[in-house]
């Protein structure tokens, strides 16, 4: 029983690596850049460094393929954004390993904003008012008639990236502009407009078999980074019949396969749940769920390599985790909101409940998370704090 892993930086990576590793099946990290953190717990039997899959997609490929020959590798497991790569050229593993993702086209489609909230509107499920541009002269139109604030979001983007709040039709048009020029976005990837929906975010982690739900979870967040908008630094598990409702049906309509998450905002007036995104892969928080009784990386190995798996649909509601690195560099901006004396005091309270890094029987990834930044800072003069920032 082996697994490949891959993004090993990444605390998702990091979670399988431990779940499938204490199941005592063989864990083999890889990423495309020296030190990940993965790559340093003792449930890693052994890594890898791989070209970019940004840079050198087929190489990326060709390097798996090869490793894989070699060691005899029964899954390759992808973690992060390299699983479009994978997907894309998944024919070429096909007969040497099992790559349990979704076709590249269903996959294009969950992580196309574009496609996604015109598809889910159309099968009735809530999204916010959305706007899209073809040509920069339909800005100006468009930046009278809508309400403010309203958000810029890159058609295909992962966290907060290319995010944008704005309040005025010059802002909107200011920094649209600023956002194509420094992606240098084509037309046809011009950036969406939503209205702003003011609420609480979740997140749907899902698995599926070939367009059959197959284990759910769902959780609040508590915090996240940077705190207008981004990954949850801290979260508690929780059930929302209609949010997961409306998650089955998205992905059940994309006849998806595999591991995928979906985001949702709730309106804090409204209390109703608007679809926010789809990350068609592992999503950083997925320790929430093993915690919460839904092991997402080993449930995904079995369906592997068995070819389905029993559902797992009932788990514990009120279990509370956080990423600590993630949420310290939260707390300097929580605290300077009204509710910092609340943060705070949330903050220190440091038991009941489970970490996405820190772990007292597996230390070394731990450390290394705190000295991937120390080093980048030493080698760049600034505090970077992911790894592949080194090169």
């Amino acid at each position: 029983m082996s697994v490949i892993i891959t993004h090993a930086r990444v605390r998702s990576a990091l979670a399988a690596t431990r779940s499938l590793g204490k199941r005592g099946i063989k864990v083999i990290t890889a990423d495309y850049t020296y030190p990940s953190t993965s790559f340093f717990s003792k449930y890693s039997s052994s890594y890898f460094v791989y070209p970019s899959y940004k840079q050198a997609p087929r190489q990326f490929i060709e390097c798996l393929k090869h490793y894989i020959q070699r060691k005899g590798i029964d899954v390759l497991m992808p973690i992060s954004e390299e699983t479009y790569v994978i997907s894309k050229y998944k024919n070429i593993f096909d007969g040497m390993v099992k790559v349990p993702v979704a076709e590249y086209d269903k996959i294009a489609k969950a992580n196309n904003k574009r496609y996604l909230m015109c598809f889910a509107d159309e099968i009735g499920v809530n999204t916010p008012q959305t706007y899209t541009i073809n040509c920069i002269e339909e800005l100006r139109k468009i930046a009278k008639k809508i309400e403010y604030p309203a958000v810029i979001k890159l058609v295909e983007g992962r966290g907060a990236a290319g995010v944008r709040y704005v309040y005025s039709e010059e802002e909107l048009i200011k920094k649209y502009k600023e956002v194509v020029q420094k992606f240098g976005l084509k037309s046809f990837e011009y950036p969406i407009i939503q209205e702003y929906i003011l609420g609480d975010g979740y997140g749907i982690g899902m698995l599926f078999n070939q367009g059959e739900p197959r284990a759910i979870c769902a959780y609040k967040n508590i915090r996240v980074f940077p705190i207008t908008g981004g990954p949850s630094t801290a979260r508690v598990s929780i059930r929302h019949p209609k949010m997961e409702k409306y998650a089955i049906t998205l992905l059940k309509e994309l006849d998806y396969h595999g591991v995928a998450e979906v985001e949702f905002i709730v309106d804090k007036k409204t209390k109703e749940p608007f679809l926010m995104e789809v990350n068609p892969r592992f999503w950083g928080s997925v320790n929430q769920a093993i915690c919460a009784g839904v092991d997402f990386p080993f449930l995904l190995y079995t369906m592997a390599m068995e070819g389905d798996v029993q559902p797992v649909f009932i788990y514990k509601v009120g279990i509370k985790t956080r990423w600590m690195l993630g949420d310290s560099r939260a707390l300097v901006d929580y605290v300077r909101t009204k509710k910092r004396v609340e943060i705070l005091k949330n903050f220190f309270k440091l038991y009941g409940q489970y970490y996405d890094d820190i772990s007292f029987s597996d230390p070394l990834p731990t450390i290394m998370e705190i000295m991937i930044p120390i080093m980048n800072f030493i080698k760049t003069g600034k505090l970077k704090f992911s790894p592949e920032e080194m090169r």
